[in-house]
This record gives structure tokens, sequence and C-alpha cells, in this order.
């Protein structure tokens, strides 16, 4: 399956980015950019990365993920993602990226990190 991306309000303020399939260079990876681009033009700069339904993850997608980290965080913002045990998890710990997005087991786990409630994630 190739890479599709959903995007949905998880909260006041808060975005969720849902990521389903193969996370790998190409054009459907480079939407996140798009995406994340549009959130920041918009002015909202926290969002949740769910990776729970990503099976691979390439080094592509692990810079994607960085760069988006990066964007928000200059625009005032927080990006943090969800990535049960599995192999995306072994590679945010392997490439180091869970030291600049913090990854939370599920999303109502994540939306603590705004200190909102996880009531419609």
């Amino acid at each position: 399956m190739l890479l599709r991306i959903d995007e949905r309000e998880a909260g006041p303020g808060i975005v969720l980015v849902e990521l389903t399939g193969r996370f790998a260079l190409g054009r459907e990876s480079q939407r996140l950019e798009t995406i994340v681009d549009g959130l920041v033009k918009a002015r909202r700069t926290r969002a949740i990365l769910d990776l729970t339904g990503v099976n691979y993850v390439d080094s592509a997608g692990i810079g994607l993920i960085a760069l988006s980290a990066g964007r928000l965080k200059e625009a005032g913002g927080l990006l943090v993602a969800v990535s049960p045990e599995g192999r995306v998890l072994e590679m945010l710990k392997m490439t180091q990226v869970n030291r600049i997005v913090r990854v939370y087991d599920t999303p109502a786990e994540a939306m603590g990190a705004f200190g909102g409630s996880a009531a419609s994630a």
C-alpha cells in the first residue's frame, strides 16, 4: 500500500495527521511537507503525527519527520509522534529522531504533551 495521509482536528488547536502504509521516498510522502507548511501558514502549529498505521519507513520518511518538527518549532509550535513498539519506533530510536520528536504509544497519550484532554483523539 502506498502512503495515505489523513488530517483532522484532535482537540482545541491540535491537528492529528494519520499516516498509513509505506512512508518512503516519493510524492505521497512529500505531501506531509505540504501539509505542515499549510498548518504553519494557518497558525495551527500543534500537531500529532500518528505513525501507527505505517508498516515501513525509510530515511526519506525519517527526514520528513525531523523537517516537520523543525518547521513547527520555528513557528512556535510542537510536533509529537505516535508509534507503538515495532519497526517504525526502532527506526526513530536508531536515527535518534526520538530525541527531537517526543514519541508516545497512543494518540491519547500524545494529547498530554499539549496539556489537553484526550477525549476527542
